[in-house]
């Protein structure tokens, strides 16, 4: 089972699991997106399970109910920009309800059914914006920050039901995400922000982040693919690692 499907990182894994032979539960936000993808999984010939699932909906989650999957893949996460002082509160908070809260949705119901078949394996799609801040696009890394935390303790926490726990932590890459990410502060700050006058500034900050995106996105996918077939997955890997390496480095100088 895969969330956030529909699109990037997640129709990659989705198609490239199936090829290799997965049976995919490849889960989309919206019934447009369940139709594109099924459209498009079958020009290219891959068979693949659909479904419309919002993860911030229970009764959407309770589809996992009885589904008897190995894998959970949970993917699917959204994305706000601006200045921290002054975003409205309620996209923050459904910044948590989709990322966090939606994700450990999915565990708890996912779990259960693992225990039944003995054991299997959860991987959140993290991001190393949850290992270092970022200006401007601070609701995404303190989101990815909780799940970085979570899936720790919970590949401690079930040890005991044979369930591994594992993150794949992109950096930036070019999949069309920042950029709509980027765009939303847009939709709500008023001609009177306290940033007015702060424009070069914050377009400084994330020309610094578009700056970095690579276009290798297939490193991200094997990657994926790769943790989800181990036996014993590592509990992080960063993808590229350099830039994981980096950033490790950074924190030791307390940065």
């Amino acid at each position: 089972m895969i969330t956030g499907a529909g699109s990037g990182f997640g129709k990659l894994a989705a198609f490239a699991l199936a090829k290799r032979g997965h049976h995919v539960i490849a889960a989309t936000y919206d019934q447009a997106q369940a139709d594109a993808l099924a459209q498009e999984a079958s020009t290219v010939g891959l068979i693949l399970k659909i479904i419309k699932l919002d993860i911030t909906s229970a009764e959407d989650r309770r589809q996992l109910a009885g589904s008897a999957i190995d894998v959970l893949i949970n993917n699917a996460g959204i994305g706000e920009s601006g200045p921290l002082a002054e975003i409205p509160l309620e996209r923050i908070r459904r910044n948590f309800e989709t990322n966090v809260i939606g994700s450990l949705g999915m565990v708890q119901v996912a779990v259960p059914e693992m225990i039944k078949r003995g054991g299997g394996t959860i991987v959140f799609v993290t991001s190393l914006a949850g290992r270092m801040p970022i200006p401007f696009l601070a609701p995404y890394g303190m989101t990815k920050y909780a799940l970085e935390v979570a899936g720790a303790d919970l590949a401690v926490e079930l040890k005991p039901f044979n369930i591994h726990v594992t993150m794949i932590e992109p950096g930036a890459f070019a999949t069309g995400f920042n950029e709509t990410q980027i765009a939303t502060k847009y939709s709500w700050m008023r001609p009177d922000s306290i940033y007015r006058d702060q424009k070069a500034f914050i377009e400084k900050n994330e020309r610094t982040v578009l700056g970095l995106q690579s276009a290798k996105i297939d490193k991200v996918i094997q990657t994926l693919v790769a943790a989800v077939e181990a036996r014993k997955p590592k509990l992080r890997y960063a993808v590229p690692k350099w830039q994981g390496a980096g950033i490790q480095l950074l924190r030791t100088f307390g940065m």
